[in-house]
C-alpha cells in the first residue's frame, strides 16, 4: 500500500459503482420511454454531477426525448448517428 503513495491508482469498487449508476440512470430513462409506448429515444445526454457535500458522491442524469408516432399511419424514420471528427 505504501508503494502507491502519490500515484494514480484505480479503485475498482468505485469504478464499478460509477458504471452501475450510469446503467441504472439509462435503464430508468428507457423504462419511462417504454411506459409512454415510445419507439425510441433521441437526443440522449448522460450527465454526471458531483456534489460538494459528498466528496465521493456522483449523481447521473440520463436525459432524452421519447419518440412515438402521432397516428397509426405515421412512420418514424430510423435516426442516423453522425459523429463529427473535427471541431468544425
Amino acid at each position: 500500500a505504501m508503494g502507491n503513495i502519490g500515484q494514480n491508482v484505480e479503485l475498482p469498487q468505485y469504478t464499478e459503482g460509477l458504471y452501475d449508476a450510469r446503467e441504472l440512470a439509462m435503464s430508468r430513462m428507457q423504462a419511462e420511454a417504454e411506459a409512454l409506448h415510445a419507439e425510441g429515444i433521441v437526443g440522449v445526454r448522460l450527465r454526471a454531477h458531483g456534489h460538494r457535500w459528498g466528496g465521493h458522491t456522483t449523481e447521473f442524469f440520463a436525459i432524452g426525448t421519447a419518440v412515438r408516432p402521432l397516428r397509426a399511419d405515421h412512420h418514424i424514420p430510423t435516426p442516423q448517428l453522425v459523429l463529427p471528427l473535427t471541431d468544425g
